[in-house]
């Protein structure tokens, strides 16, 4: 007798635009959730937002233009070839919930979350949390992820990393919206230099979402130094992707916070991770932590461990009541 496949569908009612990392997060909770309830995920587009895209906004399935998810062996279905689907299906095969657990042995053929919004982050499906943290790793869980790149990522990367002279350091400087003053002042060229000076290198390729940040020595290599690898792409999500692939195949990876562990899946299991700081991605807008004056060494944590009560951990209210007053008063 032939299984009778069953589905898993999030239907929010507004789409946030948001960076690649957050979407790929939110994405991760629904693939976890439907690999836990034995269900086939149906995968919506999600909107990536203009702010880190020149001014305009994205609409993608993510898989396939950013990432592959073979690893993950999560059955799913993408929501436009799922309409047809969910047309013939009768209404007694259809379980409507909101953000309330369900039932993985129910019978029902579709479970349909109806949500405010895509930020499935805020759901408190506790149980599905640790493995979506494996899924994805950045910013929740410092580990190798289980995402790849597609094959045109790893063909633009490879091409990049094989004009670097080794040894190679890949350094990501995330600016803009994770500045702070200290930050800010730890990252210019001198600086860097002397904090890389514990190191044995030849070349280092250097991203950053900052198009006026140069770091200016013979050694130092960024995107526009490879105009005929990416002279040509106008989607600066995809370009982000090609960066990140290259700074995780470095012979060292340096990246500003403490839980920006490796973008993709990497063979090379070795803890050659470093950060500018010793804080986390979340905890970016506290400006009363010193920048440590040498690179801190991060190590993969245990997977078997859950050593985080939420996907993101929010900052406590006086420490952003207090950044209010001063980005107000222009003191950060």
């Amino acid at each position: 007798m032939e299984t009778v496949k069953k589905y898993l569908h999030y239907k929010p009612v507004k789409k946030y635009g948001e960076g690649l990392l957050d979407r790929r997060s939110c994405l991760m909770i629904l693939l976890a959730e439907a690999k836990l309830s034995g269900r086939i995920a149906v995968v919506p587009k999600f909107r990536l937002g203009s702010h880190h895209n020149n001014g305009k906004d994205l609409e993608s399935y993510l898989i396939g233009d950013y990432f592959e998810i073979d690893r993950l062996n999560v059955d799913y279905i993408l929501e436009e070839d799922f309409s047809v689907i969910q047309y013939n299906l009768k209404s007694e095969s259809i379980l409507n919930i909101d953000e309330a657990k369900f039932d993985y042995s129910t019978d029902q053929i579709l479970v349909q979350r109806h949500l405010k919004d895509d930020n499935y982050w805020r759901l408190k499906l506790y149980d599905v949390f640790p493995l979506a943290k494996l899924y994805h790793g950045v910013g929740v869980k410092f580990v190798i992820p289980e995402v790849t790149p597609t094959r045109e990522i790893e063909k633009l990367g490879n091409e990049i990393l094989s004009r670097l002279e080794k040894p190679t350091i890949g350094l990501h400087l995330r600016r803009g919206d994770r500045l702070n003053r200290k930050l800010n002042d730890s990252m210019n060229g001198e600086t860097f230099l002397n904090k890389l000076n514990k190191f044995s290198y030849s070349s280092v390729y250097y991203a950053t979402n900052d198009t006026d940040y140069k770091i200016t020595n013979r050694k130092f290599f960024s995107s526009s130094d490879f105009p005929d690898v990416l002279g040509d792409i106008i989607d600066n999500y995809l370009l982000f992707a090609i960066e990140m692939y290259v700074i995780d195949n470095c012979d060292i990876s340096v990246r500003t916070f403490n839980d920006s562990s490796p973008f993709y899946y990497i063979k090379d299991k070795s803890n050659k991770n470093y950060s500018i700081c010793n804080y986390s991605m979340h905890g970016s807008n506290n400006s009363f932590k010193k920048v440590p004056m040498q690179l801190v060494k991060c190590s993969y944590e245990d997977k078997t461990k859950i050593n985080r009560k939420s996907f993101v951990k929010r900052t406590p209210l006086l420490p952003r009541l207090i950044m209010a007053i001063k980005r107000k008063l222009k003191l950060v």
